[in-house]
């Protein structure tokens, strides 16, 4: 499909500058001048009877008949009419006829090869036509003749056939005839046998309709007199030959319907006295009856240009070609365009005719011309098919000085920011009071001076542009505006006001801009936020329409425009605080914006909401701390919902995502501005000059609950990240979906379905099932083997790596569920220094009881082999030798230096009643093994013993409770052996692949009882994500510190990775046994 740039050439006259809009203006009393002799301002294309009739005119099949038999009938042939009657029609072309027929009047067979197309040879040959000068012309335009004339102090009739006379035979054929040409009476036959003797007439009576209305305003029986006349005139020329008359009568709603106002001040100025516009139509009216009365009955009516003849009329006029065959194969996308939404469009786009007339008017729209032709002509200063046609030649040269490639020509192209069509259209038509909401609304003249420089239309369509770039806000709106020129006194009650929806998507619609488009554009005239000021929708009619009224919308935008930033961002946050309460689970905060605004050490999760002016918030500084300088505790109780409007260190935004969050920010502002200013509107409508009827009957109250509904939708919708230390110990950012609403429950329920799904939240359900009961169990004995319920509770708080709890009184219930499934046992010890539990509950022992006060101190959990190996649950106790061995190693190092019988009671006062074979199974073995020493002596001797047993000496020896025991370390130190220190290192690539995978388990391994000091750590060649390397190396670092650094190392390990040049050293002096970095370390 082309464009009408490609498939039509305009008149060069059009695209040169030198087109003069006002050459359609001529009429035939100019064209009478300029034969006469007198000076006339009509275009040379009116004038020039050769060009008239070869640029300017199409031969019309009323326009051929007219003027072959009206030269048939000078040229002396009866056979045809000789009174023609041209009516107004579709596309008028009354006064055009006239001026052929002046033309041809006055030049006769000099025009016949120009006139020769508009000219019937079966009617009239052209070799008959009559020479120049044999005719004698009579033009009278019944719009400007007088109907009387001051002579001294009296006023004399002057008459129709007495201007006849004048113009047949000069001043001396009226002297002759100047008393019945004078007088108020029509003349008699004896008065046109002298005034036609031995002449060829051709009389042209133009606008006889408002001639008789005057007539008959400045004498009584002015109307029937004129009436008497013509039927002698009509009856005298059927009777002679050589006599021609063609005169035109203005059908009534032209005559007086649209010019009332103009009509009533000419009948005013010849009666001297004011007449109202009724008055005047009811003047019109009856004067005029005679007059058509006696027409009809005589003249042959003519209609000069048919509907389907206009379109050629206009390209005569304002193309020198139009490709017909590329105007179908625009037709065609049309048609296949209305073939696809015809529900939405009116009966007639569907119509064959219809296709028919686009084809016909191409490139021209038909509803284009129906709008031109069928409102605006019935305006009076526009003047007609003249004035249709003065637009179009102004549409067509706009669209190609703009280069605007458009694929046929509709209401919405007609450029109004061209003060040439707007003073055409709008001044021309009395339509100045609608410059404002032409400008405000729709784009014209003087937009570019207004605040901001666009139109609403302008706004709404860089808000929500159309994919291909047209302006379709701009052209809905401009096809609304333009049906609002024509009845807007009148209102709604006349069908010339407004547009109904389903002829709007018709007249504005095109290949590219779909009906369903403009039916968007259309609805948001009615957007308090993005419409339209002056542009209205009446549902009691069905259509659109301008009104200078005031407007809810201008008074919601002035009420917008005064609100300050701060205002717009309290009543934001405000709008935040609604979307999600506080709940069970969660304590929430409203309104953050710094770490300090989340209280620490309430033993609460908290749920923050970030505000969404935050701009830039660090989420790990939320987690961990509570401010500057001061480090959080409770970290595991931290979640935050950020909206998408806020930026989280480390997140990367690429320029779509910077956009979208400015998009963001400028519609929550423009919401919340539309909902303040719709509360205040509804609050006292007075102060802005609206009624409360008016509110209701536009249905102000339920459009705002919508608004409010869309904020908080809006709103809820923004929060969609939440974030929170999750079990790898980082905070990481989760997905939440809403669909929005006040009050969050939504939210919430979505909040615990995602951290359910992750394993964050412990609910009630969970915690009865046996997999949460294993889950917990690790976690909670990774401790240490009797962890307190209050080391527990501290631990869901403060353990970034554990979960968090449902509710308060969860907690109790995993304890029960625990013991209840033999997860684990509760206990408590009467003191310090007991061996035994004062209370012991388990699944087999005592039942819990439910009154049991949990949070009293003291109370504390053991796994049922653990209570066992205790021997707290009855029988025999059985222990693992390693692990007594173990406690031996604990025993040695509070006393260095003791009697086995001093050993043995250590153990056995710390884990209860252990067998003493096993114990001193488990002493001979550490002898054996080099850890111990034992001797025969006293503890506190430092003369060497005779006999100090140790390593390979000890195998076949077993130590008694009397025997002493002491560490090499003390052994050493009293001179007895010299032992040289043991050492662990890893250094290289393995060292590397050994080490890594433990490195974020380095602060959790010395929280558990890691005592090794590092003599180094050494790192080298990390790869960081961003492709950069770093280098971790740390130099006799105490237990202390190791533990202090676990979150580093946590951070560490979720960043570097491994390659082909990373390397790793770590060294260990005297590593112990029981060391658990030490064992990650060794073992397989």
């Amino acid at each position: 499909m082309k464009s009408i740039l490609n498939t039509c050439t305009p008149r060069p006259d059009l695209l040169t500058g030198t087109f003069n809009p006002e050459i359609f203006t001529a009429s035939l009393s100019q064209v009478m001048d300029h034969y006469r002799g007198r000076a006339s301002s009509v275009n040379n294309l009116y004038t020039d009877a050769e060009q008239f009739f070869r640029e300017a005119t199409f031969s019309t099949d009323g326009m051929r008949m007219v003027l072959s038999e009206a030269m048939a009938r000078l040229a002396g042939d009866n056979g045809v009419p000789a009174i023609h009657r041209l009516e107004t029609a579709f596309g008028g072309g009354k006064t055009h006829t006239l001026i052929a027929l002046t033309h041809l009047g006055f030049r006769g067979r000099h025009l016949a090869d120009v006139a020769a197309p508009s000219i019937d040879g079966s009617v009239i040959d052209l070799a008959a036509l009559h020479d120049p000068g044999d005719v004698q012309v009579v033009g009278i335009a019944g719009d400007e003749i007088p109907v009387h004339k001051p002579h001294g102090a009296a006023l004399v009739p002057y008459t129709l056939w007495g201007e006849i006379a004048f113009q047949l035979g000069g001043e001396a054929l009226y002297r002759s005839v100047e008393t019945e040409a004078n007088s108020r009476a029509a003349p008699g036959k004896s008065f046109l046998d002298c005034i036609f003797e031995n002449r060829k007439a051709l009389l042209l009576l133009d606008e006889l309709a408002q001639y008789s209305a005057r007539l008959a305003a400045a004498h009584p029986q002015g109307a029937d007199q004129l009436a008497a006349f013509l039927m002698a005139l009509n009856g005298y020329a059927r009777n002679h030959s050589n006599i021609a008359v063609v005169l035109t009568l203005a059908s009534q709603a032209d005559a007086f319907a649209t010019q009332t106002d103009e009509l009533a001040k000419l009948l005013s100025e010849i009666r001297g006295e004011e007449v109202t516009p009724e008055e005047a139509v009811a003047m019109a009216q009856t004067a005029q009856a005679g007059v058509v009365s006696v027409v009809s009955r005589d003249a042959t009516g003519v209609v000069p240009v048919q509907a389907n003849e206009i379109s050629r009329v206009l390209a005569k006029r304002l193309f020198v070609s139009v490709d017909q065959v590329a105007g179908a194969e625009t037709v065609a996308a049309y048609w296949a365009m209305y073939q696809k939404t015809p529900d939405l469009l009116p009966d007639r786009a569907s119509r064959e005719d219809f296709r028919t007339a686009m084809c016909d008017l191409y490139p021209f729209h038909p509803t284009f011309v129906d709008f031109l032709n069928q409102k605006m002509a019935t305006l009076a200063n526009f003047q007609g098919t003249r004035g249709v046609l003065r637009v179009l030649a102004l549409a067509v040269r706009s669209l190609w000085e703009k280069r605007s490639p458009v694929p046929m020509i509709h209401t919405c192209h007609l450029n109004l920011r061209d003060a040439r069509i707007v003073n055409e259209l709008i001044s021309r038509t009395g339509g100045g009071e609608l410059l404002p909401i032409l400008n405000t609304d729709i784009g014209g003249v003087d937009t570019a001076t207004l605040i901001g420089g666009a139109s609403r239309a302008e706004e709404a369509d860089r808000k929500n542009p159309h994919p291909e770039g047209y302006p379709f806000h701009e052209y809905a709106w401009k096809t609304v505006f333009l049906h609002s020129l024509v009845g807007r006194h009148e209102g709604l009650g006349t069908p010339l006001f407004g547009i109904v929806e389903r002829d709007a998507l018709l007249e504005t619609s095109f290949p590219g801009l779909s009906p369903s488009q403009v039916e968007t554009a259309l609805k948001t005239i009615e957007d308090s936020d993005r419409g339209a000021f002056y542009l209205r929708h009446s549902a009691q009619f069905g259509r659109y329409y301008a009104s200078l009224d005031a407007s809810i919308n201008r008074a919601l935008a002035m009420i917008r425009g005064s609100l300050a930033k701060d205002q717009v961002t309290d009543f934001l946050d405000a709008a935040a605080r609604k979307i999600i309460r506080t709940d069970p689970t969660f304590h929430v905060a409203h309104d953050v914006t710094h770490p300090e605004h989340i209280k620490d050490k309430t033993g609460r999760t908290n749920l923050a909401l970030v505000a969404l002016g935050a701009d830039e918030i660090d989420a790990e500084a939320f987690v961990t701390t509570v401010g500057p300088n001061r480090p959080r505790i409770e970290q595991n109780l931290i979640f935050l919902l950020v909206p998408r409007t806020v930026h989280v260190q480390g997140e990367i935004w690429n320029e779509d995502r910077v956009v979208k969050a400015k998009e963001a920010h400028q519609r929550l502002d423009d919401l919340a501005r539309d909902v303040i200013a719709r509360g205040r509107l509804r609050d006292k409508p007075e102060n802005y000059g609206i009624k409360p009827q008016q509110l209701a009957e536009e249905g102000f109250g339920d459009k705002t609950k919508e608004r409010e509904l869309a904020l908080q939708t809006t709103i809820t919708q923004q929060y969609d990240g939440l974030w929170y230390p999750s079990a790898s110990g980082h905070v990481v950012r989760k997905e939440i979906h809403t669909a929005g609403g006040e009050g969050g429950a939504s939210i919430i329920a979505e909040i615990h379905r995602v951290l359910r799904e992750d394993g964050e939240l412990i609910t009630e359900e969970r915690a009865r099932t046996q997999e949460g009961l294993n889950l917990l169990g690790k976690l909670f004995f990774g401790t240490g083997q009797t962890p307190t319920l209050d080391q527990l509770r501290s631990n869901f708080a403060v353990n970034r790596r554990w979960p968090v709890l449902e509710g308060a009184t969860v907690f109790d219930q995993i304890v029960r569920e625990g013991i209840i499934r033999s997860a684990w046992c509760l206990f408590r010890m009467q003191d310090e220094q007991s061996v035994t539990p004062e209370a012991i509950y388990s699944r087999d022992a005592d039942t819990l009881p439910l009154d049991l006060d949990l949070r009293a101190p003291g109370w504390a959990i053991v796994t049922l082999p653990g209570a066992n190996q205790r021997g707290w649950l009855g029988g025999a106790v059985n222990v693992d030798p390693a692990r007594v061995e173990t406690w031996v190693a604990d025993a040695m190092r509070e006393q260095p230096a003791a009697y086995v019988s001093e050993i043995i009671a250590k153990v056995v006062g710390a884990h209860g009643d252990i067998p003493e074979p096993d114990i001193l199974t488990a002493i001979d073995n550490v002898v054996r093994e080099d850890k111990a020493l034992t001797y025969s002596g006293t503890p506190e001797q430092e003369a060497t013993p005779i006999q100090l047993v140790h390593g390979p000496t000890a195998i076949l020896h077993s130590v008694g409770k009397d025997d002493v025991i002491v560490s090499p370390a003390e052994a050493s130190r009293r001179g007895w052996v010299k032992i040289d220190p043991k050492h662990l290192e890893l250094k290289g690539t393995e060292a590397a692949t050994r080490l890594l995978p433990l490195l974020g388990r380095i602060g959790s391994l010395y929280s558990r009882g890691a005592n090794s000091k590092l003599d180094v750590l050494d790192l080298v060649e990390l790869q960081l994500p961003g492709g950069g390397r770093m280098r971790l190396l740390l130099q006799d670092c105490p237990p202390e510190d190791m533990k202090r650094l676990g979150e580093l190392f946590e951070v560490l390990a979720g960043l570097v990775a491994q390659n082909e040049r990373t390397q790793a050293r770590i060294r260990i002096t005297d590593p112990r046994d029981d060391c658990p970095l030490a064992q990650a370390l060794t073992q397989d």
